[in-house]
């Protein structure tokens, strides 16, 4: 069989993220080439580079957008720049693969969307969940329609605890741009054809109420009605003493499905002290198999010019939830998505 030459690929931030998107592409992806890293930390940069054999360590991005041989990027940057990165890399003619959240304001998100549709590049948000079996197997089901008409729909995301962050250094609202919007983009995904129409949010520091007087949220609970009906919730707190829980249910007029599970696996342990499992810790252990196969998917739309996976409108839905969230907190009400 004929095969097709790698595609070029540049990696910009190498955090924590970032770094685990490297490995992906050099190590898990038979058909791409990591080909440059870019971050403003010239030794972060550099010590990825060595560790997975890329030619190219640099400091200044647009070098790095502005080499032929870039045929797409990945931005894992924090969050206040991933607008203008996705911006540069369009204009520059680079396939687009974004960490979420796309963009801080809906002005940003319109931007991204309109440089990458005027470039004609592919623009995928990192939405992982999507790709994960469970929930995509959850999503087949739905389509199938083996639940009926969703009814109420629940999403959750309750990080590994003991919380070892610094609420000082948190960006504020953080809660909602870059935890629950995984959850936001996930509801919507599992309610196809359906449109948020109306948002409710409470929020709170229960993990360290010390730092809410600085305006740090740590613990938050989101209902979303939609225009077909459905009750979505959505719920997120920074501290689970057991483990990475991440689940997804939906509930119809013709049944319910679940998706996720907090343990690592089906063993389960019986001894003196009684029953027990080992539990996920880690995203990038949760979630290898998405991580994996979504830049996978981003791969083939670099290619073929046609996104199969979460789009810029997708990230601007979800963008559009959060900020709802924020109003609803800041003013104690419901909040209409006609308002955002």
């Amino acid at each position: 069989m004929p095969t097709q030459r790698p595609v070029n690929v540049a990696l910009i931030g190498a955090g924590r993220i970032g770094s685990f998107h490297a490995e992906s592409v050099a190590r898990r992806l038979v058909d791409a080439n990591l080909v440059a890293i870019a971050d403003p930390d010239e030794g972060a940069a550099q010590a990825l580079a060595r560790k997975l054999g890329v030619p190219t360590a640099a400091t200044d991005f647009s070098a790095v957008l502005g080499e032929p041989a870039v045929e797409a990027v990945i931005i894992a940057s924090p969050a206040r720049f991933h607008a203008n990165l996705a911006v540069q890399a369009a204009e520059a003619g680079k396939g687009v693969f974004c960490e979420k959240p796309m963009a801080l304001t809906l002005e940003e998100a319109d931007r991204v969307i309109a440089a990458a549709s005027k470039a004609q590049v592919p623009l995928q948000v990192g939405f992982n969940r999507r790709w994960d079996q469970a929930f995509a197997e959850g999503r087949a089901a739905i389509d199938a329609g083996k639940v009926g008409t969703p009814q109420l729909i629940r999403s959750l995301t309750r990080d590994p605890g003991p919380y070892g962050g610094s609420p000082q250094k948190t960006p504020r609202w953080t809660i909602f741009y870059e935890t629950l919007i995984h959850d936001f983009d996930t509801l919507v995904w599992l309610n196809p054809a359906a449109r948020p129409v109306e948002v409710t949010a409470i929020a709170d520091a229960l993990v360290r109420p010390d730092a809410k007087d600085k305006g740090f949220h740590d613990t938050a609970v989101v209902t979303i009605r939609f225009d077909n009906g459905s009750i979505a919730v959505a719920e997120a707190n920074f501290s689970a003493m057991y483990g990475y829980d991440i689940r997804g249910e939906v509930f119809g007029s013709g049944g319910m499905i679940t998706m996720g599970d907090v343990r690592r696996s089906s063993l389960t342990l019986f001894d003196r002290n009684g029953v027990s499992s080992d539990t996920w810790r880690r995203d990038t252990d949760h979630f290898v198999h998405g991580y994996t196969a979504q830049l996978a998917s981003f791969v083939g739309s670099v290619r073929s010019g046609v996104v199969k996976g979460p789009t810029g409108q997708d990230a601007r839905t979800a963008l559009a939830i959060a900020l709802a969230c924020i109003k609803s907190v800041e003013e104690r009400r419901t909040v209409s998505m006609n308002e955002i």
